[in-house]
């Protein structure tokens, strides 16, 4: 009997061949598939794009997978796909782009996907404008089963999960209970060549490639005339002007070179902070799940679930955060009121000032006398690529030694950071450890029947009324360096982390005197190459550090570097909970009505009322709200009182605003299946949506399919679809990101909009149905086109505005002042070098339109070599993505329409690739079951100005080549009711393909970074 499926529609048709075109996974072929993880599973359906969760630590942290139908999901527009779980909804996850975390579902229990590629807001309502994936769980299990797997992977440990399954049937019900966990290894990013291309050499190939300009060793200014007033007091005029680079940035795998060029720069040194990555960090996955189906009466069924799943990434590593926030001045200047911490001025309009290392730093000491008795002749160069220019750089170096040692440096607020590729001398790896955990529990029940004699006209109705609830928590710490603290320690009066002996305002006269005094526990940071003795990268040992020197204050600076670092490091916590309750009742039956056939018109009505509530709500310290200042207590006094806009303590990631944002929607919707005749069917929908202070929507919809033959049926749908936005994309506040627009990691406040619209689609889908013999095939047309598309403005198109790469920029150009007023500059120049932040916005964009066709075929070749034999494919053909460019202050962002498929954004890592396709081979002899799968992606091509200008500037490519994996499983049923599994997945160890512009060189969205995988399974049922 064909199984009966559900989404799409109130009313059961059949799988595959109905009017909508609906695609059915069932556990028998993902059995035969080797068991894959849900990631896995997921980037073999070739109508989803780029997801997260194979690598997917620039999706929020690891731990979290998303599905993306039609390649409409991205980090800029959030979700367009639904995922139903029984058909009921499920809460989105700010960890993975506001999208359904698919890892918090119950894999052990799932018994079929169901994949509609078709618009579905009439039925579903918002965000399934792009489609619905609806996970189904199982109903056939009587007994006790039991499974494992296991996946060796080069260099790692390998995966592995285990999975307890329990059911029984009943006359009058069943039951199941499920539970099931999953761990995955770590995978160095060191332990794929391909992933970290190192030093010079590995920069000059992508220069994005995990590289930012904010380096260590890094650039230092020193004043070029003495400073008025003090170092201590702070003074009243100073312009820290000259160049003065630290020392050995090619030795430490370093690029002294132009950020995003090939030409050397003597006061460049590109850092490469995925050193201190992995491609995949220790994850623990776990679901428990139980079910309940029973026959209340001969009319009524209940049906109950219970979901408790999570994720937890406990040790995600990273590098030490660079500067995106800088500290107050002592003296009123600039827009500040004074009263901080760094003795020089702030400039312009600025409240902040610059790090400020004074002459007595012995770390700077050391640095002076290294470059004076430095040279260009040896086969390690101080400065550099070659003898020419690590002469240009060391003569640069020694012009400005004499007013440094005299008058200290400041830190250069764009290619500069305090700890780099010596890595955090607090921690036993060198590396910052972030955390991300996820907990979310589900409770689903209802009850449905059939009307009797006694409901008069609603005799022989069915009816469902059902209530989901569902929480879930999102909690995650960061490391970052308090502003204050780094600066207090650069000038020696750093403390030590847990030790009695503080270094204190009132033992130093306000941090005046008794600087590196150890007896007092105060103690200088060095932040300078001499203090690291080995590289986080590729390279030798350091051979610029100095274990100990007689100069004052550096033994105790060394021997206590590790616990100062401790002091000026803190962990930042929040949590993110959402809540998500609805309820549902659903009528259908038949009218009795009948027009050129004998099938009679059937009917669903409902009504539908969704809650969705998300809060977050930040620790004190990372409260914007309570510690809004650099010298926030405990990082200071407070006094002055900070203005409201500012960002906290801590050096790159900004505090948090707390949210309590909820919205109310309430639905009617209404459908119908026509059989106009035996071979004509016709299918009518409608939905009227209504939020609560954001204005409702109706959503129509049509389909149809005629069996125009024996083995032809032709299928078509019209519609329209709905998506209104979240209500964080509404809110009157901002939250600061990060972006890597100019080459480097700057501040992004991305701010909500009260005056979004929702956007609209209308969809449309048309196409076949062939069974001829033992082949079946489809093929569909499909399009979206879209209107007021939800999207947020890139900080490349601000960027490419105001400061394209070619041709003169627009910063003196009146037209452009607004634009220029959403950048934050240093010292207020108007360059892609001095760049601090960006201010975007939440807006609707301009039009897109995209279609393409779908295909599929199966044939059955019966008898080969004594066993069934069976092939097939599958795949999606993208015609066009096209979207026309927004404005942002009343300027276009481009000119024309921009046509996306067959290209690759690096700034939101999609790819919008023509062919995305399966093939396959099965064969069952038997006990035995042998499957040969290929997938296929095609290439596509940078079109964002940064990266076409770096690969033009490297002579790199701007062509991610296309990627083919193959994987082969065999499946054999043992005796004792076992099943065993051997799959090899990429069976040809093939390499993701080179992508410019991506950090690990790779598209993670796509591409596959584990290597050649061999998995072990087995099943045991009882």
């Amino acid at each position: 009997m064909a199984e009966v499926v559900v989404t799409g529609s109130f009313i059961a048709g059949t799988p595959e061949n109905g009017a909508q075109p609906v695609d059915v996974v069932g556990s028998k072929e993902l059995a035969e598939r080797g068991s894959p993880t849900m990631v896995q599973f997921i980037k073999t359906i070739p109508s989803s794009g780029a997801v997260i969760g194979e690598n997917n630590r620039f999706g929020n942290g690891s731990g979290g997978a998303t599905i993306n139908l039609r390649s409409l999901n991205s980090s800029v527009t959030g979700s367009r796909t639904l995922v139903l779980f029984n058909g009921r909804r499920l809460p989105t996850s700010t960890q993975v782009i506001n999208s359904v975390d698919i890892n918090l579902l119950p894999s052990s229990a799932i018994g079929r996907v169901e994949v509609l590629k078709d618009g579905a807001a009439a039925t579903y309502g918002s965000d399934a404008i792009a489609g619905v994936v609806n996970f189904i769980t199982r109903t056939d299990l009587n007994g006790l089963e039991v499974g494992a797997n296991y996946q060796s992977i080069k260099d790692s440990n390998g995966d592995y999960d285990m999975s307890v399954a329990w059911g029984h049937k009943a006359d009058n019900f069943n039951i199941l209970l499920a539970g099931g966990y999953r761990h995955r290894s770590t995978l160095s990013v060191k332990d794929r060549s391909w992933a970290l291309r190192t030093g010079t050499a590995g920069y000059l190939v992508n220069p994005l490639g995990g590289w930012a300009g904010t380096g260590n060793p890094g650039q230092y200014q020193y004043p070029t005339a003495a400073p008025v007033g003090s170092a201590n007091t702070g003074f009243t005029v100073a312009s820290f002007a000259g160049a003065l680079p630290d020392i050995g940035c090619a030795a430490n795998g370093g690029s002294p070179y132009a950020l995003g060029s090939a030409t050397v720069s003597p006061t460049s040194c590109n850092f490469q902070y995925t050193t201190f990555d992995n491609l995949v960090e220790n994850e623990d996955h776990y679901q428990i799940y139980g079910q309940l189906n029973a026959d209340l009466t001969d009319n009524i069924t209940a049906h109950v679930e219970v979901l408790y799943a999570g994720h937890n990434t406990p040790l995600q590593n990273w590098a030490v955060t660079g500067p995106n926030q800088y500290p107050a001045p002592i003296l009123a200047s600039g827009a500040s009121t004074g009263g901080g911490v760094s003795p020089i001025p702030a400039s312009g309009t600025g409240e902040q000032s610059r790090f400020y290392i004074p002459s007595t730093n012995p770390g700077l000491q050391v640095l002076i006398g290294q470059i004076n008795g430095a040279n260009c002749t040896g086969s390690v160069l101080p400065y550099g690529v070659d003898a020419a220019t690590c002469a240009t750089g060391l003569a640069l170096a020694k012009a400005g030694v004499t007013n440094a040692g005299l008058y200290g440096v400041a830190a250069s607020n764009t290619a500069w950071r305090p700890m780099g590729f010596g890595g955090d001398p607090g921690t036993s790896d060198g590396h910052s450890h972030y955390s991300y955990r996820v907990d979310t529990w589900r409770i689903a029940g209802g009850l449905k029947g059939t009307f009797g004699d006694s409901a008069g006209f609603l005799n022989g109705v069915k009816w469902d009324a059902s209530i989901t609830y569902q929480e879930q928590d999102f909690n995650y710490n960061l490391e970052d360096v308090s502003v204050n603290r780094l600066q207090l320690g650069l000038r020696g009066f750093g403390s030590r982390a847990g030790n009695a002996d503080q270094c204190t305002a009132a033992e130093t006269a306000n941090y005046t005197t008794n600087a590196g005094n150890a007896a007092l526990g105060c103690f200088y940071f060095n932040p300078f190459a001499n203090a690291f003795a080995q590289s986080t990268s590729n390279v030798a040992a350091n051979p610029f550090y100095v274990a100990s020197s007689s100069i004052a204050g550096f033994n105790d600076a060394a021997a206590n570097r590790g616990a100062v670092a401790n002091w000026m490091i803190q962990k930042q916590y929040n949590e993110i909970q959402s809540r998500l309750a609805v309820a549902d009742v659903v009528l259908s039956g038949e009218t009795g009505w009948k027009l050129f056939t004998d099938d009679t018109v059937k009917w669903a009505a409902g009504a539908q009322y969704r809650y969705d509530r998300t809060q977050q709500t930040p620790d004190q310290a990372y409260d914007a709200n309570a510690t809004p200042c650099v010298d926030s207590p405990p990082f200071g006094d407070g006094a002055p009182a900070c203005p409201t806009t500012s960002n906290g303590p801590f050096l790159f990631n900004a505090n948090l605003r707390p949210y309590d944002l909820s919205r109310n929607i309430s639905s009617l919707f209404f459908e119908t299946k026509i059989p106009v005749t035996d071979t004509l069917e016709v299918t009518l929908a409608t939905r009227h949506e209504i939020y609560a202070g954001q204005g409702s929507t109706t959503n129509p919809k049509i389909s149809a399919k005629w069996q125009a033959t024996d083995w032809l049926a032709l299928r078509g749908s019209f519609g329209t679809t709905y998506r209104a936005p979240i209500a964080l994309y509404t809110a009157s506040q901002f939250t600061r990101g990060l972006t890597n627009a100019s080459g480097t990691y700057r501040a992004n406040d991305l701010y909500g909009n009260p005056n979004l619209r929702a956007e609209t689609a209308k969809t449309f889908n048309f196409g076949t149905i062939v069974k001829v013999a033992d082949v079946s095939a489809t093929l569909d047309y499909w399009s979206f086109d879209f209107r007021n598309a939800l999207t947020s403005e890139a900080t490349a198109d601000l960027l490419g505005l105001l400061l394209p790469t070619t041709g003169a920029n627009n910063c003196t150009n009146p037209a452009y002042a607004a634009l220029k007023d959403r950048f934050t500059f240093d010292q207020g120049v108007c360059s892609r070098a001095a760049i601090l932040s960006y201010r975007t916005k939440y807006i609707n964009g301009g039009p897109v339109k995209t279609s393409g066709v779908d295909f599929q075929i199966n044939w059955n070749l019966g008898d080969v070599l004594g066993g069934a034999l069976s092939v097939g494919g599958d795949g999606t053909y993208l015609l066009k993505y096209d979207e026309t460019p927004y404005s942002i202050e009343g300027i276009p962002t481009a000119s024309g329409i921009i046509h996306r498929a067959g290209t690759y954004r690096a700034s939101i890592f999609t790819g919008y690739n023509r062919i995305r396709g399966n093939l396959f081979a099965n064969w069952a002899f038997g006990p035995h079951n042998l499957r040969w799968q290929t997938r296929y992606v095609s290439k596509v091509r940078q079109i964002e100005g940064t990266p076409i200008a770096i690969a033009a500037a490297v002579k790199g490519p701007t062509v991610i080549p296309a990627y083919w994996q193959h994987d082969i499983t065999y499946k054999v049923d043992l005796p004792w009711d076992t099943t065993a599994t051997v799959s090899i997945m990429n069976l040809l160890d093939e390499k993701p393909p080179f992508a410019i512009g991506v950090q690990y060189n790779y598209d993670f969205g796509s591409g596959n970074p584990l290597g050649r995988v061999v998995a072990l399974g087995v099943k045991k049922r009882f």
